[in-house]
């Protein structure tokens, strides 16, 4: 009896490892392709001026080489020429997403699905911390990919740049901070993502190495950190909704001491909002535009901790895009957050956080701050465009916010010339709406078709990517490579 329960163990067993096997082995299915043409002729469209703000009269836009060759309304169809009907649409740049991170699951689950979203372009704030890593996308493997993206050969944004793995380690000394500087520069990297554990003579350390080196900081404000000394000594962008919270409340400096880490979550939360050093926030949101330090407030974040309660939120049905590890992540994200703002007082708290995350976003736009797009989250692809309604909501216009997400951000990157408004000349990386995103900013989901590099996705196109994303994030094999990832990465234990 013994034995032959044994056995079947065995069996078992050995099923499930020569299954685990399979599933690590097994090739990583190719989303779907763009057709292939020579040159395509846009016709009818009414293209959106990001600059102004205004959409102009039906044109012919010929895209050749993967630049916008031609715009002009009598244009002649050249010979062997695609057409693509655009009469009644809406022609933009296509969106960057300025937050966003990247795995080696990636081309499987979330690139696809945030080309179909109208994303050309991302900036990955995530990278490894050795020079290949099983579950993070490195430098490389994100290179590797803006190429084929641009030669059409995989269905993905591009990388316009990308972090390092980020700087938080307490132990971190200046020696070891200078010579993993040098080592994240030959990596290929240019930003050196700052996060909340870092020492202060750590950071210092970096600023002045980064600035050495020419490289730029970028990602949060390490809580050792004041955010007036962050922003002097030349942090390029500042993430998430709640540095402003945390950085202008008048107690901010005995915060950073320690004096309230035993005090309860929601109970500091209270205190920073209620403690306001407006004087002194308005103060650092102008040193910041002066300095043309961009934000990028992430506030659909906020939003996910604001709605952590609500049952029908955490059933979005848009999950189905999403593997099931993400999504019992983001579940347990949830359940944690909402266990910590238990009490029904708590709750409103974190509406306040949101709400406060929003007049910050206002407030430093008004400053004359580069308030960028970043999703920062799980479906990243379709919540961007929540974000876009969040920045509407928080009192940007649509046509403000449609800027950010395209010329601003091609700005702040120092790409403008070849990216970010529908011009002659630059790349043809265009979004095509079937109504018109400047009177109400929802519509920037209604996609007709997406452009990267004069690779046309049209309406089936974006359909196939969809259906792509939505089966690989069912098939056992991402996750278990996910897993994996996870257990033999040396990042998993800062993650």
């Amino acid at each position: 009896m013994a034995r032959t329960l044994l056995a079947r163990i065995g069996l078992v067993l050995t099923g499930l490892l020569l299954f685990l096997v399979a599933a690590l082995l097994w090739p990583p299915a190719n989303a779907p392709l763009p057709a292939r043409h020579a040159s395509l002729l846009i016709d009818g469209a009414r293209i959106i001026d990001v600059e102004s703000g205004t959409a102009g009269d039906p044109t012919r836009i010929l895209v050749r080489g993967g630049r916008i060759a031609a715009i002009a309304p009598d244009l002649a169809p050249p010979t062997g020429a695609h057409r693509v009907d655009a009469r009644g649409r809406w022609l933009m740049p296509g969106l960057w997403d300025m937050h966003s991170h990247s795995f080696k699951v990636s081309p499987q689950l979330h690139l696809p699905l945030q080309l179909a979203s109208g994303i050309t372009a991302v900036r990955d704030m995530m990278g490894c911390p050795e020079r290949t890593d099983p579950l993070l996308a490195c430098h490389a493997d994100k290179r590797r990919w803006s190429a084929a993206a641009a030669a059409g050969t995989m269905a993905s944004p591009r990388f316009i740049a990308d972090a390092s793995f980020y700087y938080e380690d307490p132990s971190l000394t200046p020696a070891t901070v200078k010579a993993r500087v040098a080592e994240d520069r030959a990596r290929g990297a240019r930003l050196l993502k700052v996060y909340n554990n870092l020492p202060l003579a750590a950071y210092r350390t970096l600023a002045g190495e980064a600035q050495a080196q020419g490289m730029s900081l970028v990602g949060h404000v390490p809580k050792a950190v004041p955010l007036a000394e962050a922003v002097a000594r030349g942090q390029r962008s500042f993430e998430h909704g709640r540095i402003f919270i945390e950085g202008c409340f008048a107690d901010a400096a005995r915060w950073r001491a320690g004096h309230y880490d035993k005090l309860p979550r929601p109970q500091l939360i209270a205190h920073m909002l209620g403690a306001r050093n407006r004087a002194g926030c308005e103060a650092i949101m102008g040193g910041m535009a002066a300095r043309n330090i961009a934000f990028v407030p992430t506030l659909v974040t906020r939003e996910e901790d604001a709605r952590a309660h609500d049952p029908a939120y955490l059933r979005d049905p848009r999950l189905v895009y999403a593997d099931p590890l993400s999504r019992w992540a983001f579940g347990d994200d949830a359940a944690g957050t909402a266990a910590i703002y238990a009490a029904p007082e708590d709750r409103a708290l974190l509406a306040g956080v949101l709400r406060q995350a929003q007049a910050d976003t206002l407030a430093a736009h008004r400053a004359g701050m580069p308030v960028l797009v970043g999703s920062d989250t799980i479906i990243a692809g379709p919540k961007f465009h929540d974000e876009m309604g969040l920045l509407v909501d928080s009192g940007l216009t649509p046509a403000e916010v449609l800027r950010a997400a395209t010329l601003d951000a091609a700005r702040f990157a120092g790409l403008d010339r070849d990216y970010g408004s529908v011009a002659v000349g630059k790349h043809a990386d265009l979004l095509l709406l079937d109504a018109d995103p400047l009177a109400d900013i929802g519509n920037s989901r209604r996609i007709a078709a997406v452009i990267l590099g004069g690779h046309l996705y049209d309406r089936g196109g974006v359909a196939a990517l969809l259906d792509f994303v939505r089966a690989q994030a069912a098939h056992p094999g991402n996750g278990i490579r996910l897993i994996w990832g996870f257990l033999t990465s040396p990042a998993s234990a800062d993650l």
